[in-house]
């Protein structure tokens, strides 16, 4: 319930278009589609993907749709924020564990404020250096690309078609082709 709870709020604030990364978002997408908040997602445009690190463990099809890296609109985040919250907290537990309750949420408290404060301070830094990085990104790679591209005579349209040869690939993976069980068969029949 806590995952569609969120969804509610990020419909309420954000709106259209929402791009949603959850560790699960192969499995939450189809939740989704089943909630009473279906139907207002779906109008919004929303969609799901898993968050980048989390992805790498996920099967090639569930990738193919839901990693970050084919998305368009996703751009270079990972997603995986909440992780690296999650790491940094680490070292309370040394700091926390043996005191009371009360001091336990005060010296939680405490470090969330200050490293609030500290990701506030360094917000202009953060973004000029992602601004750069994206730049860096579509200057010299996208030259690369083109350059690749017109050496080996490849077409917008052949990258497009390679993608969905790849994933209807995919999507048929462990389905046996006629020819391949006749030819098995005869294989055995002269084995016998």
């Amino acid at each position: 319930k806590y995952p569609l709870a969120v969804i509610s709020k990020t419909l309420e604030l954000l709106g259209e278009r929402p791009l949603i990364g959850y560790d699960v978002g192969c499995s939450f997408d189809v939740t989704m589609e089943k909630s009473s908040l279906g139907p207002a997602f779906a109008a919004s445009g929303g969609r799901f993907c898993v968050c980048a690190f989390h992805g790498y463990s996920h099967s090639y099809t569930c990738q193919l749709e839901y990693h970050p890296n084919v998305i368009v609109g996703a751009g270079l985040e990972d997603l995986e924020t909440m992780e690296r919250i999650f790491s940094l907290t680490n070292m309370l537990a040394s700091v926390t564990c043996y005191a009371s309750p009360y001091r336990r949420r005060l010296f939680i408290e405490a470090y969330f404020r200050q490293l609030d404060e500290d990701k506030y301070l360094n917000a202009g830094t953060f973004i000029l250096n992602n601004y750069k990085q994206a730049l860096g990104v579509i200057h010299s790679d996208a030259a690369t690309l083109l350059e690749a591209m017109h050496s080996l005579s490849i077409t917008d349209k052949d990258l497009d078609n390679w993608e969905n040869e790849q994933v209807d690939f995919f999507s048929r993976i462990g389905e046996e082709h006629p020819h391949d069980v006749h030819a098995v068969a005869y294989v055995e029949r002269l084995q016998e």
